[in-house]
């Protein structure tokens, strides 16, 4: 299960580069739930040096020639950035070898000291995924995330950190709903999608920096505990931007 993945911390491990100077590996955040947008905007606001971005979808703007397949696989369903075309084993599969692509992408970055973000990422793809194969069932989408999580964790580290807006999932699908203008999500599965986000960050509560909207609505309460959180963790140089 994810909780008993590697130690989020391994993958920074301080190396002695050739020249004799210790090099601190770069750190790779996680922004993920149905409300990443606010907390990614207020993380990159807070940086100094801008990290490498990596954004939850087959579309990536960055994405090096090689990931062309997963692509064309996606563009095969109408692009759907999930990759639903009705074959629920291979696509989870898919979505799989998409998240270890991701790291591969960053790990020279990493490796450089950089901060990497990957935004609506791999519990956003172990949400959506878990969700379709599981619509209606908290319980059995729960457990599937959950396997989803452990199979990536084979083959990449997780983010040594994710953060993570919640609030009562109720309250979510409504703030979401009046955004869809062409009323196109399903409110069922927007509450079951909120539901296991929270779940997901409880299983593993130690990786997690959860900004809890139901403390405060306040936007500006928002960025400044995200500032905070960036002076307090990010690597020297990184480190959060004044005012």
């Amino acid at each position: 299960m994810p909780q008993k993945t590697q130690d989020p911390t391994r993958e920074r491990e301080s190396k002695v580069t050739a020249g004799g100077r210790v090099r601190r590996p770069g750190l790779l955040v996680g922004v993920e739930g149905l409300e990443a947008y606010e907390v990614s905007s207020a993380l990159l606001r807070s940086i100094i040096s801008p990290p490498r971005i990596f954004v939850g979808s087959t579309r990536e703007p960055n994405a090096r020639p090689d990931f062309a397949t997963l692509m064309a696989l996606a563009e095969a369903v109408g692009g759907d950035p999930y990759i639903r075309g009705g074959r629920s084993a291979s696509e989870t599969l898919t979505l799989i070898a998409m998240q270890a692509h991701r790291y591969e992408s960053a790990r020279l970055f990493l490796a450089a000291g950089r901060t990497v973000v990957e935004q609506r990422g791999i519990y956003t793809a172990a949400v959506e995924d878990a969700v379709t194969r599981h619509p209606g069932d908290v319980d059995r989408a729960h457990r599937s995330a959950r396997r989803f999580l452990a199979t990536v964790a084979e083959w990449r580290p997780l983010p040594g950190v994710v953060l993570i807006n919640v609030d009562e999932p109720e309250a979510v699908v409504e703030r979401l709903r009046a955004q869809d203008h062409e009323k196109l999500l399903d409110p069922g599965q927007l509450h079951q999608k909120a539901v296991l986000f929270e779940r997901l960050a409880a299983d593993d509560a130690a990786r997690f920096r959860v900004f809890d909207r139901r403390e405060s609505t306040d936007a500006a309460s928002t960025e400044a505990a995200v500032r905070d959180w960036v002076g307090r963790v990010l690597p020297e140089g990184v480190g959060a931007r004044s005012a």
